[in-house]
């Protein structure tokens, strides 16, 4: 389980930043499944930058053969509609829930299981 957490106004250094560490870790798996764990409760709405950025993250899964799926908890209905365009565009919608209820969350990571190819 790979298990992020943003909190606050993130800026572009710190999104870039972000997503060299989701990447990095991702590639420490060697190829053994993942999922993910998003806690965006705390976060505030991405400018349009940073958004682009945050969906290079969710690109970068949907590419991984390993990825299996994706649960992203949030308290805002503005930061789930913005995750929800984000991961349409990345196309890991169809493996993805956005929700603020978290048994909901962890039930859908104990059932998505992506296939590749």
């Amino acid at each position: 389980m790979l298990r992020l957490c943003l909190r606050g106004r993130i800026t572009a250094p710190e999104i870039t930043a972000f997503v060299a560490a989701h990447n990095d870790a991702i590639d420490s798996l060697a190829g053994g499944d993942y999922k993910v764990w998003c806690d965006l409760r705390e976060l505030e709405p991405l400018d349009p930058e940073c958004a682009l950025v945050f969906e290079q993250a969710k690109r970068y899964s949907q590419s991984r053969p390993n990825f299996r799926g994706s649960s992203v908890l949030v308290s805002s209905s503005t930061i789930g509609l913005q995750h929800r365009l984000t991961s349409i565009r990345s196309g890991v919608m169809n493996t993805e829930l956005i929700s603020d209820d978290e048994s909901a969350l962890r039930e859908h990571l104990r059932a998505v299981y992506r296939r590749s190819g």
